[in-house]
């Protein structure tokens, strides 16, 4: 007897900028952790859509520019049955007006590399510290 076709569940799809100024990167505070600006791509939502939606509703700012950079796909911390997955998208972005930052309502700050001690996720941490992220190596993948 066979099972019914039952649709697997894909990993989650999100997008963030990787913006830089001075040798900092930008990151958005959240309790406990700090994060690239982005967030989740809703379903149907092209990812530089989600990335310009994103960064509007955090920041109050527009992306002037933006670069595909990596991809990086990996574990989450959820407990499940099966493990879980989630692929990040990673762009290097120049912003229309960083100084619209200022008036921005989500907390955030600059951050050296020394500072990303609580970026999450920690693979998009890892890789950013090892400097593997980049164009030249675009896809960084998970074994779970």
């Amino acid at each position: 007897m066979s099972e019914p076709d039952t649709p697997a569940v894909g990993p989650r799809v999100r997008v963030y900028a990787l913006v830089g100024q001075n040798d900092r990167l930008l990151l958005v505070e959240y309790p406990g952790h700090d994060g690239l600006p982005g967030g989740a791509v809703r379903a149907g939502e092209p990812v530089e859509q989600a990335l310009r939606r994103t960064l509007l509703d955090q920041l109050g700012v527009t992306i002037a520019e933006l670069d595909f950079c990596a991809v990086v796909e990996h574990g989450t911390n959820e407990p499940s049955e099966t493990p879980a997955s989630e692929m990040v998208v990673l762009f290097d972005v120049t912003l229309t007006d960083a100084n619209r930052l200022i008036d921005s309502a989500q907390p955030h700050r600059w951050a050296n590399e020394h500072e990303l001690s609580a970026l999450r996720p920690q693979a998009v941490r890892d890789g950013l510290v090892a400097g593997t992220l980049s164009a030249e190596h675009p896809w960084r993948a998970w074994t779970p």
